[in-house]
């Protein structure tokens, strides 16, 4: 079995272009609620291809880019090497090899659930300043559309563990695990992405639970989503709209 650290080696292409980003207005909420500046120092753990971490550098922020997988590092690297603020790290969310006390922010976005384990709380709490913030976000797409609910059950039937590893499995009690006295604020946020028929392919490809690219699974699912495609597309478009939610909260008591 793939370990988690190298499940997305294979499938960084179709990462970086058709997995979606973030409400712009997170990010604001994120500045206005942690008082951050150009001073400030995040952690962005897990931080994949950096489609957050683009985001937070372009807040004008020193962001260290913590990613165990090589290619998903490197994606990031070639993307975000132009900001001054960046750094990256080959490393697990457990042992990110920052200094004690030296981060301001720490932030996971779509990747939580990879590290929700007590090494990573240890690590977290280690890295954090006395009045860090830590913020877990996740894009969420709304099943309550017929084409949402469809697509779930393809997803369940031809990804390879799409129920074990999906992030919704976690409960608020796990993450308020994470957060000073079990405090944290969850707020949410509209956000939409649209897609062609090949946009709309490669999403799915950029999953980690998707058939490998030369099984029957694939092919099966691949057909079973250009119907799903056809029947619900408005000129040429599908439009996935998602609750990208936020929990933030600090890391120490204050």
């Amino acid at each position: 079995m793939t370990r988690n650290t190298e499940r997305f080696s294979d499938r960084v292409d179709d990462y970086l272009k058709y997995r979606p980003g973030y409400p712009q207005a997170l990010i604001e909420t994120l500045m206005s609620q942690t008082h951050l500046d150009s001073q400030s120092h995040v952690a962005d753990i897990g931080a994949g291809t950096g489609i957050l971490t683009k985001m937070l550098l372009d807040k004008g922020l020193q962001v260290s880019a913590i990613e165990p997988n090589d290619a998903m590092r490197f994606a990031a690297d070639q993307q975000l090497a132009e900001y001054a603020g960046y750094t990256s790290l080959a490393a697990p969310a457990e042992r990110t090899g920052l200094a004690d006390a030296s981060v301001d922010l720490i932030t996971a976005a779509q990747s939580f659930h990879w590290f929700c384990n007590a090494q990573t709380r240890s690590e977290f709490q280690r890295i954090a300043r006395p009045d860090a913030h830590l913020a877990l976000i996740w894009n969420q797409r709304k099943l309550c559309t017929p084409i949402q609910q469809h697509y779930d059950d393809l997803l369940t039937q031809y990804g390879t563990d799409y129920t074990s590893v999906n992030h919704m499995n976690l409960t608020d009690g796990d993450l308020s695990h994470f957060f000073a006295d079990g405090q944290m604020q969850k707020l949410a946020f509209e956000y939409r992405q649209y897609f062609d028929l090949d946009g709309f392919i490669g999403r799915v490809r950029s999953a980690s639970y998707c058939p490998p690219q030369d099984s029957a699974a694939y092919y099966a699912l691949t057909d079973a989503l250009t119907a799903l495609f056809h029947t619900h597309q408005v000129d040429g478009q599908l439009t996935f709209d998602y609750d990208t939610y936020l929990y933030l909260g600090r890391v120490h008591k204050p």
